[in-house]
């Protein structure tokens, strides 16, 4: 069993990303990889996707087109991001970054920061769109509808969105 203070980091290679290579990955943790009830419940929030090969380009990895499209693929493969992935990282908000549309970031020099620009909607379509399967994920989990509840509550604020929405009478 996974304990609450395991994390589950998955690494990318270049060749990888490039070739959009996620057999391996999809074997161990697609759908017919993945337990169900609690052993399941025991991976939410665990995971941490990175890429690695890219530390000398200059460019942030959501700004670098064979990232972005290795993301979105991976996307449309395994679409369960909300359900996995560790919100006190920046695993999410990159990937993320990748799959929005209209993208524009802006660095100073001398600033390790980047400002990233992108239409509100777009952000909005895509929550909107992984909440079927965070909540597929959730109920093969067999978690409550108040847990569900939180998580969709914590996704909101990850990216800095209000949720206002009452909790569930449990």
């Amino acid at each position: 069993m996974i304990a609450d203070s395991d994390a589950i980091v998955i690494l990318f290679s270049k060749e990888q990303v490039r070739l959009r290579k996620i057999a391996h990955f999809l074997k161990k943790f697609g759908p017919s990889g993945l337990p169900e009830g609690p052993a399941l419940a025991a991976m939410m929030v665990k995971f941490q996707f990175l890429v690695e090969g890219w530390d000398d380009d200059p460019h942030e990895l959501y700004s670098i087109p064979e990232v972005r499209k290795f993301y979105q693929f991976f996307h449309s493969a395994w679409p369960y991001w909300f359900f996995f992935c560790d919100l006190r990282t920046e695993t999410l908000t990159m990937m993320t970054m990748c799959l929005l549309p209209n993208l524009q970031s802006f660095k100073r020099l001398g600033d390790p920061q980047a400002a990233v620009e992108y239409e509100p909607l777009d952000l909005l379509r895509f929550i909107e769109k992984n909440f079927t399967p965070l909540n597929a994920m959730m109920e093969r989990a067999g978690m409550p509808e108040l847990a569900i509840y939180q998580r969709t509550k914590e996704v909101f604020e990850h990216f800095h969105l209000r949720f206002d929405a009452e909790p569930p009478d449990e």
